[in-house]
């Protein structure tokens, strides 16, 4: 992991290049990691960047497309090196990903995307921009899709690894698809970007990330519980039929 004086020369490199000047941004989104810390928040507090620090864990959209430009990234990187390695003796390995890593960033933002219709050293440059859904739907969505009101009674989808709290955020085959608590939606927001994603909140009880209306289960009707006998003592319990 790079540390945050290294974060912040890459942050000088791009936005000081004289060759390709950039105007700092007015705000950062990232995670919680030290290597956004220390150099960084002081490079950022030097420019008058805000900083927006995001608990990444269960929250997989927040960074989906920083995820794939970074794995988009990867493949490319490695793709030259392991070239190079062919052509090497066996056990020599290419240490030298430096020397075409900056040519790999230079051409993908320059390469128009297919949601945006161009690149992102051109986009860099608009106020705003207007971005196709990355997928297409058969029902309405956004504002048009029925929205549940404040209130209703839903249990959420778990995230993979949520359930028995895993670090390593894994699903395991006897983890529960949807939530066992209840929560109520305690707000709703809907997005200002197409597709203008309705957005639900939940209480305080729920986690505190947003949820999609296919994330939540409707609860309509008065829900049934297992038998609270089960909680009497750890032994399984089994009625023989006569």
């Amino acid at each position: 992991m790079p540390s945050s004086e290294e974060v912040a020369e890459a942050f000088k490199s791009i936005y000081d290049n004289p060759d390709k000047p950039l105007n700092w941004p007015r705000k950062l989104q990232c995670d919680k990691g030290t290597e956004f810390m220390g150099y960084v928040t002081l490079l950022m507090d030097e420019h008058g960047v805000e900083i927006r620090r995001i608990i990444a864990r269960f929250r997989h959209t927040s960074f989906a497309m920083i995820d794939r430009y970074a794995g988009l990234f990867e493949y490319r990187v490695f793709k030259n090196q392991y070239s190079i390695e062919f052509l090497l003796p066996t056990g020599k390995r290419c240490r030298e990903c430096e020397r075409f890593a900056r040519k790999i960033v230079d051409n993908m933002n320059d390469s128009p995307t297919r949601l945006i219709g161009m690149s992102p050293n051109d986009a860099t440059k608009l106020e705003q921009i207007y971005s196709k859904p990355s997928v297409k739907y058969n029902r309405p969505i956004g504002v048009d899709e029925p929205q549940l009101p404040k209130g209703t009674t839903i249990r959420f989808l778990l995230a993979p690894g949520e359930w028995e709290n895993d670090p390593f955020e894994r699903r395991r085959i006897t983890d529960p698809i949807w939530s066992p608590s209840m929560h109520k939606i305690q707000r709703i927001v809907v997005g200002r970007n197409p597709p203008m994603l309705v957005l639900y909140y939940l209480d305080d009880l729920g986690p505190q990330r947003p949820f999609v209306r296919e994330q939540l289960m409707h609860i309509k009707e008065e829900h049934m519980l297992p038998f609270r006998w089960v909680l009497g003592d750890n032994q399984m319990r089994i009625r023989c039929s006569l």
